[in-house]
């Protein structure tokens, strides 16, 4: 069975980046990650978040969590912050690029988070900085959903649709990146009760579905 870390930046006494209206990132990450984690819930995986309440972990123990899961793949999930306040956008860091499935990971997730808020896309960043992506041994990602320091960017990142959005847009990439089949919102599935030589039988199976609430029940 696959593997998967979702390290939830900050917490406890490190709130991380604060908006102009006191917005803390650590709470708009665990909103993310609790959405996250609802949403993966049933997923042939085994999924280790590095918290889901508002408490401290060091970076250490961060990276220790993941390698000692042994976990296939680690996203950290952040927001991002700058002293310029007009400035916004998505952007996924990596140690290296010299993984195409992680790549190709990264920059989808970038596009579709871009399009949740209709912001720019800063695409894929390489860091050999970052302590999180440096210090864990599989394949690792670290996304910055947008600029929390931008006043509208905060307004979007407090409304619980968004929140969601941002939770479905990473659970997606995440199950094509472990090699899952996903399927969007308005795919269709139509399902063929039987084939009846009587016509009459037939009908009566189109009635019967009908008056179970089936209402586009109809015979081909």
């Amino acid at each position: 069975m696959r593997k998967l870390i979702i390290d939830l930046g900050h917490g406890g006494t490190d709130t991380g980046s604060i908006g102009p209206n006191k917005t803390n990132e650590s709470d708009v990450v665990l909103a993310i990650g609790k959405e996250l984690n609802e949403l993966l819930k049933g997923c042939n995986l085994e999924i280790k978040l590095t918290r889901l309440s508002d408490k401290y972990i060091s970076l250490q123990e961060r990276s220790k969590i993941a390698n000692d899961f042994k976990a296939d793949y680690f996203l950290s999930i952040h927001i991002n912050s700058a002293s310029d306040k007009t400035v916004r956008g998505v952007e996924v860091w990596q140690y290296s690029n010299k993984n195409e499935k992680l790549n190709k990971f990264s920059n989808d997730l970038c596009n579709d988070i871009s399009k949740i808020f209709n912001i720019r896309n800063r695409g894929l960043k390489l860091s050999k900085d970052l302590s999180v992506l440096r210090n864990t041994a599989m394949p690792s990602a670290l996304i910055e959903v947008d600029f929390i320091s931008n006043s509208q960017a905060e307004k979007d990142l407090n409304i619980s649709s968004n929140i969601k959005a941002v939770a479905i847009a990473i659970k997606d990439n995440l199950l094509k990146l472990l090699g899952f089949e996903t399927t969007t919102a308005d795919t269709l599935y139509r399902v063929c009760i039987g084939a009846y030589r009587d016509k009459n039988n037939a009908l009566n199976q189109v009635q019967l579905a009908k008056n179970k609430g089936f209402k586009d029940a109809y015979i081909v």
